[in-house]
């Protein structure tokens, strides 16, 4: 008996032991397997270049027609229009809201001026303000509409015009001479985009779409004020002849340049920065009008497949225009124009724009925000793109990612059905 309850004591001796040890023992674990994953989880993110997964894409997306003219003789028309396009799965139009000297006009347009804006504004001369009523139709049918505004190209009421242009080194005369571009560094021209910019939102649009004139060519601005400006914020001389080497004329009659100085890279980028001073000020407006507005900028397609020349030739850098509070970067994406520009096989413009969409995937934040633009015109010829070829481009940018779609230009005899399989 006796035995039997020693027994029974030692038991119970070990069992209470037993318990603190195997709380510190459970303790020294549990620590120690922390802490091997907090390192591990910090090596992982030190070394990882992007997050693992990405988060859902916060922005809508865009399916989007782009219209340059309305070939609609009525708002009756127009708004069939607007019936078909929501039937192709279309939730965005982009309607030319300016009118340049020589652009055809809406065809439901009573115009009063040969250029101007379609909507009330006291910044430029206005042609017909159809645009509120086109919105009113979008919104009937349940399709945002943004108006596709210009920049340095638009019809603007400017005290001295003549004195507001940009000046350009000519090439062949080796002379500065004016071209059809406002100067952005004139503080009249920046004045009027801004109110101009306010005024569109005014009509109840849904966005904006700011058209590829935002750029500078590697042979402008060498206005007095640019001049001044850039020299004094750099210290360094801006002399047109010390800029470019080499300069020659090729087969096509375009004049080339195969060098650039040191000071023209810091002048490209440079103008780069004033640019997209410039873009934030006009979205800044735009936003302080209606917070809702959304806002897409044109890219040219050699801001993704050719970032260094796209900063020489156009002083346009899809990289930093990142940092901007743009909600779209609408990139021409046109197979044709590439083709030909490129000297690349049909199957060969095919890739370039899927090799574009993947990179671009992987520079932007969010796959919604970027725009692709599929080109449904020969620019050359004013034909309609088949069918097939439409149908190649929309499923190449498929195969790299869901991402936003637009086409240009918009008219009735486009293949809808076409659209419909990629706008669902």
């Amino acid at each position: 008996m006796a035995l039997q309850m020693r027994k029974k004591w030692l038991y119970v001796l070990a069992v209470l032991l037993a318990v603190p040890a195997g709380f510190c023992l459970r303790e020294i674990y549990f620590a120690d397997r922390s802490m091997s994953t907090r390192c591990a989880a910090a090596s992982v993110a030190e070394a990882r270049t992007y997050p693992a997964k990405k988060e859902l894409p916060s922005t809508r997306r865009i399916l989007g027609a782009q219209v340059s003219v309305f070939e609609s003789r009525d708002f009756q028309e127009t708004e069939k229009n607007f019936v078909n396009l929501k039937k192709a799965g279309v939730n965005t139009v982009i309607v030319r809201a300016f009118q340049n000297h020589g652009d055809r006009a809406h065809y439901f347009a009573r115009p009063r001026k040969k250029a101007g804006v379609y909507f009330e504004t006291s910044h430029a001369p206005v042609v017909d303000p159809v645009l509120t009523k086109i919105v009113s139709i979008g919104h009937h049918h349940g399709i945002k509409v943004f108006a596709w505004m210009e920049t340095r190209k638009m019809p603007l009421h400017l005290p001295d015009p003549e004195a507001s242009r940009a000046l350009a080194y000519c090439f062949e005369t080796q002379a500065l001479e004016p071209i059809a571009m406002w100067s952005i560094f004139d503080e009249s021209v920046e004045k009027k985009l801004i109110g101009i910019y306010k005024d569109v939102v005014s009509s109840g649009v849904d966005g904006i779409l700011i058209q590829d004139d935002l750029i500078m060519y590697q042979y402008e601005d060498f206005s007095s004020k640019a001049v001044s400006l850039f020299e004094r914020q750099t210290g360094k001389a801006l002399n047109p002849r010390a800029l470019y080497g080499n300069v020659f004329m090729d087969a096509e009659g375009r004049w080339c340049v195969s060098r650039y100085s040191d000071t023209f890279w810091v002048w490209a980028c440079w103008k780069n920065q004033k640019l997209l001073d410039l873009a934030r000020k006009l979205i800044q407006s735009a936003k302080a009008v209606n917070p809702k507005i959304e806002v897409a900028m044109n890219f040219m397609y050699e801001s993704v497949t050719d970032p260094k020349n796209a900063l020489a030739w156009l002083s346009q850098s899809l990289a930093e225009a990142t940092r901007l509070p743009i909600d779209y970067y609408a990139i021409m994406a046109y197979h044709r124009q590439m083709k030909k520009e490129l000297h690349l096989s049909e199957e060969g413009a095919y890739d370039k724009i899927s090799n574009m969409t993947a990179t671009l995937l992987g520079l932007v934040d969010d796959p919604y925000k970027i725009m692709m633009k599929v080109q449904m015109t020969d620019w050359e010829t004013r034909k309609q793109i088949p069918p097939y070829e439409a149908n190649q481009v929309f499923k190449r940018i498929n195969s790299q990612g869901k991402v936003s779609l637009a086409f240009i230009p918009y008219s009735p005899p486009i293949p809808l059905h076409v659209i419909r399989n990629y706008f669902r």
